[in-house]
C-alpha cells in the first residue's frame, strides 16, 4: 500500500473484509452490542405507546356507554317546544341530526359508528301505580322509562307475544302506548302479553302502556342494551328519607315503544329527551390521539363544531354533553403526563449511558489499532481514504444489526407508530458507525510518540481546562435554571430529564480534578510500609488515567437513573403509607354515619377482637360554621392522654400538646385548632356549639392534622371541658360518635362481626390494611410505567456494567504484563490479586461515592419536576392527603447498586489476575514490553 487507494474501490472492500477476518470476536462482540442498544432505542417508544394504548383501551372497555362517548341530547316537551314538538322527535327528524353531527365529527376523534344509539325517551321516571306489580317497600310506586331505539327487531328474540306498535289510531290519541318488556323485567315486575302498566306522574299526567311482548336480547354486550342502566333487567332503588330513618326501597324498569309511537311522551309532564350515544372506536383510539380528540370534543360543546352543527340541523335546544369520553380522558391525561418525566428521565439516562459505552467500545478499537493506523499513515494513506475505509468496515458491523434490532422491536411491539423507533435504531447505528473512524481519524491526524496511557501531565493542559471550565459553567446555568423554574411550565421537558445526566457529568469534571490528590497523599505513609502490594497498589492508583471521563460519567449516569428509580417507588409508597393512615386516623375506625352515638358495650367487644391494642372513643361533630368567616370546621371532643399516644402512634401531625387542653376549672375552655382556622378566631374566645350545648373556647395551640379528621379545618376540646360546662348533658349528647382503634394485623372480619353484635346501625368500619391494598391497586398506565421504567433502569445497570467492564479491559495488556513480571520477582497469586485490586478500586470508588453524591443532589432538584400523585393514587381510589406523594431518598437504592459495582470490579481484577498467573510469563512478556 504505497499509494493511496479511492474510496471504496477493491483494495478498500479486500481490506476490510481481510480486517474483518482477522478480528472476528471483535466484530461480533460489537455487532451484538449494537444489536441489543438497538433493540432497546427503538423497543422503548413502542413499549411506551404500547401501555398507553393499552391502559386508554382497557378504560374505555370498562367504562358504561354514557362513560365512553359524546353524547348530544334534546329536551323536548309541550311547555319547552309549544309548537310542532312532535316533529323533533320523529325516527326521520333523530336519524337527520345523527347524519348532521357525523358531517361535523373531525380526525382524531374516532368514534365507533357500528355502535353508536340514538333514540327517545321519557325525560324522567314516571310511578306505576298499578296494585299487582311488586313493591319491596308498600309505600313507595315502582317507577318506569320508556324507550324507543332503532332496529328493535334486529336487536331482540321475541319470546312471546308480538313487537310494539304506535298503539293508538291518530296523533291526538296518545294516552295509550304498546311497549315490549325484556324476558328479566317481565320475571320480576310479573309481566306478560296483555298486561297494562298505568303511569301517573305528580302533576296528574296519566299514559298507560300495554305490554305486548316479552323479547330477550340477541347481544347482550352490545352498546344498544347499555343506552339505559336498566334495559335488560330492573334495578332496586333504595331511598332514606331521613338520615336516621331505615332506608325504603322501589322498583325501577325499562319498557321498550316503537320509534313511531314517541308522541306519546309528550303526554307526561316532563316530555321527552332525545338522545344520541357515540361511543370511542376503542381499537382506533391511541393515546398520542388523546389531547386532540379532547380539543374536538370541547369544540362541539363550544366552538367552530358546535356552530357548524348548530347551522346544520337548526334546533336551539341540543347540547353535546361536557361529561362522557371527555370526563374520561382527563384523569388518564394527568396520570399520562405524570409518567412522562420518569420515562424521559429514564430514556436520556440509559441513552446517554448507551452512547457513552459505544464511544468506549470505538475507544478501545482505536487504542489496540493505533500501531497500525500509524503504519497505515507512515505509507501514505490519505485522510479521507482511511476515513472511507473505517466507515465501510464499521458500518458493515453495525448497520445491519442495527437493522435487525430495528425488525424484531417492531415484530415485538407492534403498535401504530413507527417513526420514533426508527429514528432512535438510525441513531444508534450512525454512533457505532461513525464513532471509531472519528476518535481514529483524531489519533492519526497527528503521530505521537507512544506513552504511557495511565499517567497524567502534572499541570493540564490549558485547552483542556477552558474547555473542562466552558462545559461546567454551561451545565451549572442550565441546573441553575431548571431548578428556579421547578413545573412553571409543567409536563415533561428534555431540561428536566437531563437533570441527572447534567449534574453527572459536572460530578465527573470535578472528581476526575481531585482524585489523585487524596490518592497520592496516602501513597507517601504506604511507602513507610513493609511490604511492596500496598505500596505499588497505590502508587498505580494515584496515576489518573486519560481514559477515565467515560467509564465515570457511565457509572455516574447509570447509578443516579437507578436511585431515582428507588426514590420514586419510595415516594409512591410513602405517599400510599401516609394516605391511608390520615383516611383511617388509626389501624381501624369505627364511625357513624348518621350523626348517632355508638353503642356503649362497642368498645369493650372491639378490644376482644383478635390484634386489637387499644381503643380510643372520639365525638366528632362536623357542621360547625365559624360566622365571622363562613369557614367550616369540625368539632372533636376527646380524653386529651389518650388522643395524644394515639397521634403518636399513627404518625399523623406533630407531637400532640395535650397539656393545653387542661381544664381551668373557670372561663373559656381551651382548645387545639388547625392553624387556618386558628388565625380566624384570632387571640379572643369564640362560641362552639355541640349536641350537648354552646361552649366557650379559647385557642390554646395548634397542630397542622390531627388523626380523627383529614382534610377538615377542626377545633379540640377536652372532655372534662364539655363535662364542667354542661353537667347535666344527656349520655347521647357526649358519647362518642367514632371508635378509633390501634392494633397489628386486626381481623377485619372478626371486627365487623364484633361491630354487629354491639347493635350498631349505620356505622362505617375502616381498616388502614385495606385502604392501603386499594391505593395499592395500581391502574394500567401506572403499572405500564412503572415496568418500562424498571427496565430501563435495568438497561442502565448493565450498560454501567459493561463500561466498567471495557474500561478494564483498557488496561488490561498493562495490568497482565505488570502481574507477569512481578510474579517473575516472586509475588505470590494473591498478592497479585490485591494489588490488581488496589490499583482499581479507588478509581471504581470514585464511581461509586460520586453516584451517591449525584443521586443524593437530583432528588431534591427534580423533586417539584415531578408528581407522583397521579403515579400513587387513581381516580377510582382517590387519597384524603396526597402531600406525602413526593420523591424521597431511599437509602437501599443509593448503597447497594454502588456497593454491587464495587463487588463486581474486585471479582473481575481478581479473576483477572488469577487468569495471569495460570498463563504464565511468557504469554504475557515479550522484549521491548513496557508496564
Amino acid at each position: 500500500m504505497t499509494e493511496p487507494l479511492s474510496p471504496l474501490g477493491h483494495g478498500d472492500v479486500s481490506w476490510i473484509r481481510a480486517r474483518l477476518r482477522a478480528a472476528p470476536g471483535g466484530a461480533a462482540a460489537l455487532a451484538a452490542l449494537v444489536l441489543v442498544t438497538a433493540f432497546l432505542a427503538a423497543v422503548l417508544p413502542r413499549a411506551v405507546d404500547g401501555y398507553e394504548n393499552d391502559a386508554l383501551r382497557d378504560t374505555l372497555r370498562q367504562a358504561p356507554l354514557a362513560g365512553r362517548s359524546v353524547t348530544m341530547s334534546l329536551g323536548v316537551s309541550r311547555l319547552s317546544v309549544p309548537n310542532g314538538a312532535e316533529e323533533l322527535i320523529t325516527p326521520q327528524a333523530v336519524a337527520r341530526t345523527e347524519g348532521a353531527f357525523q358531517q361535523v365529527v373531525r380526525k382524531p376523534l374516532a368514534l365507533d359508528k357500528t355502535q353508536t344509539v340514538y333514540g327517545v325517551r321519557s325525560a324522567d321516571a314516571t310511578p306505576a301505580v298499578d296494585p299487582g306489580l311488586p313493591r319491596p317497600s308498600k309505600s313507595l310506586n315502582p317507577q318506569a322509562t320508556l324507550f324507543a331505539q332503532a332496529d328493535l327487531a334486529g336487536r331482540t328474540r321475541i319470546v312471546s307475544g308480538r313487537l310494539p306498535g304506535p298503539g293508538y289510531d291518530s296523533a291526538e290519541d296518545t294516552s295509550v302506548v304498546e311497549a315490549a318488556v325484556t324476558d328479566r323485567t317481565a320475571k320480576v315486575m310479573r309481566l306478560h302479553p296483555g298486561s297494562a302498566i298505568h303511569l301517573q306522574d305528580s302533576f296528574g299526567s296519566d299514559l298507560t302502556v300495554r305490554v305486548t311482548g316479552i323479547v330477550s336480547p340477541r347481544s347482550p354486550e352490545n352498546a344498544y342494551w347499555d343506552a339505559g342502566p336498566d334495559l335488560r333487567a330492573p334495578t332496586l332503588i333504595t331511598v332514606r328519607p331521613r338520615p336516621d330513618a331505615d332506608p325504603k326501597f322501589y322498583w325501577h324498569f325499562t319498557a321498550l315503544i316503537s320509534p313511531d309511537a314517541t308522541a306519546a311522551l309528550l303526554g307526561l309532564h316532563d316530555g321527552a329527551q332525545v338522545y344520541w350515544y357515540h361511543p370511542a372506536d376503542i381499537a382506533a383510539f391511541t393515546a398520542r390521539d388523546v389531547p386532540a380528540a379532547r380539543d374536538r370534543i370541547s369544540a362541539l360543546n363550544a366552538g367552530p363544531d358546535a356552530a357548524r352543527l348548530q347551522e346544520l340541523i337548526q334546533q336551539p335546544g341540543l347540547t353535546v354533553e361536557e361529561e362522557g369520553l371527555a370526563g374520561l380522558l382527563t384523569p388518564f391525561l394527568r396520570e399520562r403526563a405524570a409518567s412522562q418525566p420518569l420515562i424521559l428521565v429514564a430514556a436520556v439516562g440509559v441513552g446517554t449511558v448507551a452512547a457513552v459505552v459505544l464511544l468506549m467500545a470505538a475507544g478501545l478499537q482505536v487504542t489496540r489499532r493505533r500501531p497500525e493506523l500509524t503504519l497505515l499513515r507512515a505509507r501514505g494513506i490519505a485522510l479521507p481514504d482511511l476515513a472511507a475505509r473505517l466507515i465501510g468496515e464499521s458500518a458493515l458491523v453495525a448497520v445491519p444489526p442495527a437493522a435487525l434490532g430495528l425488525g424484531l422491536a417492531l415484530l415485538l411491539f407492534p403498535v401504530e407508530r413507527s417513526a420514533p423507533s426508527a429514528v432512535a435504531a438510525a441513531f444508534v447505528a450512525a454512533v457505532a458507525t461513525f464513532a471509531m473512524p472519528l476518535r481514529a481519524l483524531a489519533a492519526a491526524r497527528r503521530p505521537r510518540l507512544e506513552q504511557r496511557e495511565d499517567l497524567i501531565a502534572v499541570r493540564p493542559s490549558r485547552r483542556r481546562t477552558v474547555a473542562e471550565l466552558t462545559v461546567a459553567v454551561i451545565v451549572a446555568g442550565a441546573v441553575v435554571a431548571l431548578r428556579q423554574r421547578g413545573t412553571a411550565e409543567g409536563g415533561a421537558d428534555v431540561l428536566t430529564a437531563a437533570a441527572p445526566v447534567l449534574l453527572a457529568l459536572i460530578a465527573a469534571l470535578v472528581l476526575l480534578r481531585v482524585y489523585p490528590l487524596p490518592v497520592r497523599l496516602l501513597g507517601r505513609p504506604a511507602a513507610r510500609l513493609n511490604g511492596a502490594v500496598l505500596q505499588i497498589g497505590v502508587a498505580r492508583a494515584g496515576r489518573a488515567p486519560s481514559t477515565a471521563a467515560l467509564p465515570l460519567l457511565a457509572v455516574l449516569i447509570a447509578l443516579t437513573v437507578t436511585s431515582f428509580g428507588g426514590s420514586v417507588l419510595a415516594g409512591v409508597e410513602s405517599g400510599r403509607d401516609h394516605a391511608a393512615v390520615v383516611k383511617v386516623g388509626a389501624d381501624a375506625r369505627v364511625q357513624s354515619t348518621v350523626g348517632l352515638a355508638l353503642p356503649e358495650g362497642l368498645d369493650a367487644r372491639v378490644r376482644r377482637v383478635p390484634g386489637v391494642r387499644d381503643t380510643l372513643g372520639v365525638r366528632v361533630e362536623t357542621g360547625q360554621i365559624l360566622q365571622a368567616t363562613n369557614t367550616r370546621y369540625d368539632v372533636l371532643i376527646v380524653d386529651p392522654g389518650r388522643y395524644a399516644r394515639l397521634t403518636r402512634d399513627t404518625g399523623v401531625g406533630t407531637s400532640f400538646p395535650a397539656a393545653a387542653l387542661a381544664d381551668p376549672g373557670r372561663g373559656p375552655a381551651p382548645v387545639i385548632a388547625s392553624p387556618r382556622l386558628a388565625r380566624q378566631i384570632g387571640h379572643g374566645t369564640t362560641t362552639v356549639y355541640t349536641a350537648a350545648s354552646a361552649l366557650d373556647v379559647r385557642v390554646a395551640a395548634t397542630v397542622p392534622e390531627t388523626p380523627a379528621v383529614a382534610g377538615r379545618e377542626f377545633v379540640i376540646v377536652s372532655e372534662a371541658s364539655v363535662h364542667r360546662a354542661h353537667p347535666g348533658a344527656v349520655s347521647s349528647a357526649t358519647r362518642p360518635l367514632t371508635l378509633l382503634i390501634s392494633g397489628e394485623h386486626i381481623d377485619g372480619k372478626a371486627l365487623r362481626a364484633a361491630v354487629r353484635g354491639a347493635g350498631a346501625r349505620d356505622v362505617q368500619v375502616l381498616l388502614r390494611s385495606e385502604e392501603r391494598t386499594a391505593y395499592g391497586s395500581t391502574t394500567a398506565l401506572q403499572s405500564g410505567a412503572r415496568g418500562v421504567y424498571l427496565a430501563a433502569v435495568a438497561a442502565g445497570a448493565g450498560y454501567s456494567v459493561l463500561a466498567l467492564l471495557l474500561s478494564l479491559m483498557h488496561n488490561a495488556p498493562q495490568r497482565r504484563a505488570l502481574l507477569a513480571r512481578l510474579r517473575t520477582m516472586g509475588m505470590t497469586g494473591r498478592q497479585r490479586q490485591t494489588l490488581a485490586v488496589l490499583e482499581m478500586l479507588p478509581q471504581v470508588l470514585l464511581g461509586a461515592v460520586g453516584g451517591i453524591l449525584v443521586s443524593v443532589a437530583t432528588v431534591p432538584l427534580l423533586r417539584p419536576g415531578v408528581d407522583l400523585t397521579a403515579l400513587a393514587f387513581s381516580t377510582s381510589t382517590p387519597a384524603t392527603d396526597v402531600s406525602a406523594a413526593v420523591l424521597r431518598t431511599d437509602p437501599v437504592s443509593l448503597l447497594l447498586p454502588s456497593a454491587a459495582l464495587v463487588a463486581l470490579a474486585c471479582a473481575v481484577l481478581a479473576v483477572q489476575a488469577w487468569a495471569t498467573g495460570r498463563r504464565g510469563e511468557g504469554t504475557e512478556l515479550r522484549i521491548g514490553d513496557r508496564a
